[in-house]
């Protein structure tokens, strides 16, 4: 299956919007005042029951609270909670993320060669022409060893990943905490209006770890000796930074444990694609 560029176009901002909806639709957590809903806080005393939480919620968001608080008990502090299930988390789902991050680290590889392809079959749009087009890719593919389908493994996350944002916010304990000297229950928004400007340090950590996050592949691909700057290479730098932008604003309008979720994702996110550069791509090049 090949697509151009016009709906390889089209799915990133399906995607995008899809996210950006998926994300505010959550945000009924909260009431208009920032408020935790009463009918939506777990807590210890939260039965875990198929009827009262709902399919989603009873499979994925309510076992992850509950790791949360159990961390949290464990380790004095409901941000440590979130930290520590937050990284837990992420060790589950990294063998599905090492084949993913192979695969997509092959085809950037391989995007000089698409793009040849790509100009030799310009501006032919019959069917005959299309078809040979889509042959020579494949054939490019298989050459390579590469899946077209392996790069989408990493959508098989996404309920996983969406059931711990909405953990993290659900957790009622959390709007009574603190972490060093930070409320984690109220937005850095409203915390920043008033006048505390610490939390603007927090908002800072989150643009910074989220565009290494999403930048760091590109980094480490610099790393291989056939590493030719592409043109999707070119137009996802503007994306990467939409991306972060959009990160940020949730990151301020949401409560400030929010915040240490993205930064601990990010981080982790950093740390698993030079683990999975150096011990995964280089050390199979190297045998």
């Amino acid at each position: 299956m090949y697509l151009d560029q016009r709906t390889k176009k089209f799915l990133k901002v399906f995607a995008l919007v899809a996210v950006v909806v998926l994300l505010v639709g959550c945000t009924s957590n909260l009431d208009k005042n920032g408020e935790l809903i009463a009918s939506r806080a777990i807590n210890e005393s939260t039965p875990w029951s198929l009827s009262d939480l709902g399919f989603f919620d009873f499979i994925l968001t309510y076992p992850i609270a509950r790791g949360i608080l159990f961390i949290s008990n464990m380790l004095g502090n409901v941000a440590w909670g979130v930290v520590g299930m937050t990284i837990f988390i992420n060790l589950l789902i990294l063998p599905i993320m090492i084949k993913s991050t192979e695969s997509t680290q092959k085809m950037q590889l391989l995007q000089p060669e698409m793009e040849k392809i790509q100009r030799k079959y310009a501006g032919r749009k019959d069917q005959a022409s299309q078809m040979r087009q889509s042959a020579e890719i494949q054939a490019l593919y298989k050459k390579h060893n590469i899946s077209m389908f392996s790069s989408f493994t990493t959508f098989l996350t996404l309920p996983i990943m969406l059931a711990v944002w909405q953990a993290v916010q659900r957790v009622e304990i959390l709007y009574k905490s603190t972490l060093f000297g930070l409320r984690l229950g109220v937005t850095p928004m409203s915390a920043i209006t008033n006048g505390e400007w610490a939390y603007i340090v927090i908002v800072a950590l989150v643009g910074i770890t989220q565009y290494f996050a999403i930048e760091i592949n590109n980094i480490m691909l610099k790393r291989n000796p056939r590493y030719k700057v592409s043109k999707q290479q070119q137009s996802m730098k503007t994306m990467n930074i939409v991306m972060t932008v959009m990160i940020v604003w949730f990151a301020v309008s949401m409560p400030t444990a929010m915040s240490l979720y993205w930064i601990t994702t990010s981080l982790i996110t950093i740390a698993r694609t030079v683990y999975i550069q150096l011990y995964h791509i280089e050390k199979k090049k190297d045998k």
